[in-house]
């Protein structure tokens, strides 16, 4: 899955954004950052209220959207429910696509991520896209669903590699500990994986054989990084940033690096899915 991404220095927000998760049977809010990146964009739907904010450089936008026919959060293809969680855009699509359907242009996003399919979920093709008619409320197959001028407008800031979070609803709520705790584990394993310690204390102990697949052991020594980005999803925690490595022959490798973190029973956060888009 190709990712794009440009060069980070940090939030320019500190406040963050809780979706509230109503179709477990236990409710309760999870948090992610409101401000934007520098040059990109992050997204967050409610899906209750049928608005998709779009927030960049400490300011937000709000438009109408239309989510699944079916509520809840998306379990099996054919549900009709659109995903909760931290999503990706991965790219752009504007080729053989049914204008009435549609429109004109799409943004494809990584549904189901590392812990959807840890969990079982099941379906594909999730999109931001519009349509060639005036939206109605809940009336999607589980993509996220704009009017045309509106997309015309907030298409150019979903880049690759933005972040979409999907809830059953949308607040502004204090900085969470969780957040905090991740950004630190994911610079404690910054620094394991280059010493080549990054499986004991950092990973799932039940993940580790899968992880290791991922993970470019024999670089680690020429690897620089770059700051940590992190957001809540519903039960777990995702942290990235940009890694970059210089090659034997010259030159440099770069890409984006995700960690997926969910908490042990033991209270500690650990790795149980991983990511490398370059």
């Amino acid at each position: 899955m190709p990712f794009g991404c440009v060069p980070v220095r940090g939030w320019c927000c500190a406040a963050l954004l809780a979706v509230g998760l109503m179709c477990v049977p236990e409710a309760r809010a999870w948090e992610a950052v409101t401000g934007g990146l520098p040059d990109q964009a992050v997204v967050a739907v409610d899906k209750s209220r049928q608005r998709f904010f779009l927030m960049e450089k400490g300011k937000s936008r709000s438009y109408p959207c239309t989510t699944g026919k079916a509520r809840g959060d998306k379990q099996v293809r054919g549900d009709l429910k659109t995903p909760e969680g931290v999503y990706f855009v991965v790219r752009k699509r504007t080729e053989r696509l049914d204008f009435q359907e549609y429109g004109g242009e799409a943004y494809i996003l990584d549904y189901p991520n590392p812990v959807d399919r840890l969990r079982g979920k099941t379906g594909s093709g999730i999109w931001v896209h519009s349509r060639g008619r005036a939206i109605t409320p809940f009336e999607s197959r589980g993509c996220v669903v704009l009017n045309l001028k509106d997309i015309a407008e907030v298409g150019p800031e979903l880049k690759r590699g933005t972040p979409v979070l999907i809830g059953e609803r949308v607040e502004i709520v204090p900085r969470k500990g969780a957040v905090r705790e991740v950004e630190e584990r994911t610079r404690g394993w910054r620094k394991a994986w280059r010493r080549g310690e990054a499986g004991e204390g950092y990973i799932a102990p039940e993940r580790a054989a899968s992880i290791s697949n991922i993970e470019r052991q024999e670089k680690r020594a020429r690897a620089t990084f770059g700051p940590v980005w992190v957001l809540e999803g519903p039960g777990y925690v995702v942290s990235w940033f940009v890694q970059r490595t210089a090659l034997p022959g010259g030159g440099t490798e770069t890409g984006v690096r995700r960690l997926y973190w969910e908490k042990q029973e033991d209270g500690e956060y650990r790795i149980v899915g991983m990511e490398w888009d370059d």
